[in-house]
């Protein structure tokens, strides 16, 4: 109940903040061709497919004599959960359930998919990376890691960054064992059953989805095209 009601006033403060109407400098309507001036918010790598649908899918234009004020529509949210309604999830991330969507994604353009603001890590670890500045909390857990931030989760010489994610063929990240918006096992694990290739069996333990990856890496059974057969 506790956690219920602080998710729930800072999800109201960061709505109101994204909410409030900004004073526009020249006076605009339904009809301004708004990507006239604002071209970079309509063009680039990654494109948010709302804008299809014109600003003010998004955006509400208040005119008030000659004041024009751009607001997010609808006013009582930023607006993200009309077209992306969240999941019921046992174990939600924080920022996702506060309704924080714009602190991971620009909702216009960005160069990295999901329309992220930045690389997966980097995005994590500038709240869940330990350091001097920050404050052991129960609330955002972080975490050890080198220098260089590849390697130290959750044990000492297991790859967070720089190395192959055996599963997927891309780089190894947080979100290779993470959901970045919330789960229904602790920390926000994956399950079985939402890792593909599953060596074992789609049961909802840790350890299997651990040995999603070492399974592979050994060339065990569940590693497509290998031949070698698991022995129980």
């Amino acid at each position: 109940m506790k956690h219920a009601v602080i998710l729930g006033l800072l999800g109201g403060l960061f709505s109101a903040q994204f909410s409030a109407a900004g004073a526009h400098p020249v006076r605009v309507d339904k009809q301004t061709n708004c990507a006239e001036c604002h071209a970079d918010h309509a063009s680039g790598k990654y494109v948010h497919p709302a804008l299809k649908g014109g600003c003010t899918g998004c955006h509400e234009i208040q005119n008030h004599e000659d004041v024009s004020e751009i607001a997010l529509h609808p006013q009582e949210s930023p607006g993200c959960r009309e077209c992306h309604p969240s999941a019921p999830v046992t174990h939600p991330h924080f920022p996702y359930a506060a309704g924080m969507c714009m602190r991971c994604h620009d909702p216009h353009v960005a160069q990295f998919p999901g329309l992220l603001r930045t690389k997966v890590n980097d995005l994590c670890l500038d709240c869940h990376l330990q350091s001097k500045a920050k404050h052991a909390s129960r609330y955002v857990p972080t975490i050890e890691l080198t220098g260089d931030h590849r390697v130290g989760h959750p044990y000492a010489r297991h790859p967070v960054g720089g190395a192959r994610d055996p599963l997927s063929g891309e780089e190894m990240s947080c979100i290779s064992c993470h959901l970045p918006h919330g789960g229904n096992k602790l920390h926000q694990l994956k399950m079985g059953a939402e890792i593909p290739e599953d060596a074992l069996n789609q049961n909802t333990e840790t350890r299997d989805m651990c040995e999603k990856c070492h399974m592979k890496l050994w060339g065990l059974e569940g590693a497509p095209g290998n031949k070698k057969k698991y022995k129980h």
